[in-house]
């Protein structure tokens, strides 16, 4: 197996529901050295100066969350965290793609061909064929002029490429001292976030290598704060993304979207929310789809459902051990289900956000140096791979998934560059075979990388997908 297969390979542990089988078990490897700050070697960002973080957040805690006032609900009368949706919209306004058809003339679609790796051919028909579904977004920092930029700002479901939202929110916090990495987390305070089934096994396989590792302590076993955004980029675990929004706080993750100029952003609920959202053994409703398309009509009521929710999972170990037990026994929700709202209630954002986010990041474009080097020592995690070091000086990378859904997102400066490329490519409304095809082959991962390294990669997409 070619070592960046390996690579795409062992990134599987995203946020798949029920309807997704187990990836291919792949071997993990150590992280890779990271050099310091001022040794990176990217150009300031084109912007005058980066946009400051708000400067509002409290000290936190370094374990368990804040406590919020209790107030009674129908299933729960614990304490309820801020719902989410406080500075974001909870739905996308802008779902309607800008292509929704292709006429490419023939010769340029010949010279892509020709350089295409067979690898992501089945990622490139599917532009072709389904446009109007796809959004896409590439270009060399700089060279905005001559990307590529198909329905580059219509709003689409995120899944987990998210989570570079939490990070960056992290890494403010801990450079601001608002947080202390070198604290310690017990597995316990992650578990509480955990529901089984919901991640392919990405939490437990993050737990797994932090005792590979050495990295668990004590008993109860705990790990230092630090390593819970690993868990949550290198792994995915929904869990790990879940504690640090909790940690950091909803208002906090909402206004860094703002700080970073996610204008297309829609509020980020908590996974273990989302998931029992969808279904939960609470719901009175005739149907789950029903339930979510009464969400629709009332967005702040699901943000308070989906923040209420995840406050009963973690706070009432009652609560807790019953729906785990209901989710184990029912197919609920259904794969139609699951659909339905990941494609509406998701968080949402553009291709053209993302591709700046991430050359913002790669850029060193966050407010110090200190935050940018740690955001990008857990994003170029896969650096680790020898066929990515002979390719490239630094690669940041992102994935995410959903049933129908299929995300990415790279920033990588290809070896001998001094600017980085970056590249956002989401897929949505994806056939169930073709989603569960994808998610063992790879296409969409494979045409993203071929347009960071091949230099004619972006001229040739560009040829044939321009009007």
């Amino acid at each position: 197996m070619a070592p960046h297969k390996a690579f795409f390979l062992s990134l599987l542990g995203v946020s798949l529901l029920l309807a997704c089988q187990q990836p291919p078990t792949v071997p993990l490897a150590a992280f890779p050295p990271v050099v310091a700050p001022e040794a990176f070697t990217a150009a300031p960002l084109p912007t005058s100066s980066p946009t400051p973080l708000p400067a509002t957040l409290t000290p936190l805690p370094t374990s368990t969350p804040p406590t919020p006032t209790a107030t009674a609900t129908p299933y729960y009368t614990g304490p309820l965290s801020t719902p989410c949706g406080q500075g974001l919209p909870l739905l996308p306004t802008h779902t309607t793609p800008a292509v929704s058809t292709l006429a490419p003339d023939a010769v340029a679609l010949e010279a892509v061909r020709a350089i295409m790796p067979d690898t992501a051919v089945p990622a490139w028909q599917h532009i072709l064929q389904h446009p109007g579904s796809v959004g896409l977004v590439v270009y060399r920092a700089g060279d905005e002029a001559n990307g590529v930029y198909l329905n580059a700002d219509m709003q689409m479901p995120l899944a987990s490429v998210v989570k570079v939202i939490s990070l960056v929110a992290y890494v403010e916090a801990v450079t601001n001292g608002q947080v202390n990495a070198a604290g310690y987390v017990t597995t316990a305070d992650l578990d509480v976030y955990h529901l089984p089934g919901y991640d392919l096994w990405a939490h437990d396989r993050a737990l797994m290598e932090l005792e590979d590792k050495g990295l668990l302590e004590g008993d109860p076993p705990q790990v230092r704060l630090e390593e819970v955004p690993w868990m949550m980029i290198r792994h995915s675990s929904n869990a790990a993304a879940d504690y640090l929004q909790g940690l950091l706080g909803q208002e906090a993750i909402e206004a860094t979207a703002v700080a970073m100029a996610l204008t297309s952003q829609t509020a980020p609920c908590p996974w273990v929310g989302q998931f029992m959202a969808m279904g939960n053994h609470t719901r009175n409703a005739p149907s789950d789809a029903t339930a979510i398309r009464a969400y629709l009509d009332n967005p702040t009521a699901y943000g308070r459902e989906a923040s209420r929710l995840t406050d009963a999972y973690v706070h009432d170990t009652a609560f807790r051990e019953e729906e785990r037990i209901w989710h184990g026994r029912t197919r609920r929700p259904s794969v139609e289900v699951q659909h339905l709202f990941s494609h509406s209630l998701n968080a949402h954002g553009s291709p053209r956000d993302y591709a700046n986010l991430m050359a913002r990041l790669a850029q060193n474009g966050l407010s110090s140096p200190d935050s940018s080097f740690l955001a990008r020592k857990y994003l170029e995690w896969p650096m680790v791979f020898p066929d990515n070091q002979v390719l490239f000086s630094n690669l940041g990378y992102k994935n995410g998934s959903l049933p129908g859904i299929l995300t990415t997102v790279y920033y990588a400066y290809p070896q001998g560059e001094n600017t980085p490329v970056v590249v956002a490519l989401f897929f949505r409304d994806l056939p169930n075979s073709t989603y569960r095809a994808w998610r063992s082959t790879l296409p969409h991962d494979e045409f993203a990388r071929w347009l960071l390294y091949d230099p004619a990669a972006i001229v040739a997409v560009r040829a044939a997908l321009q009007p």
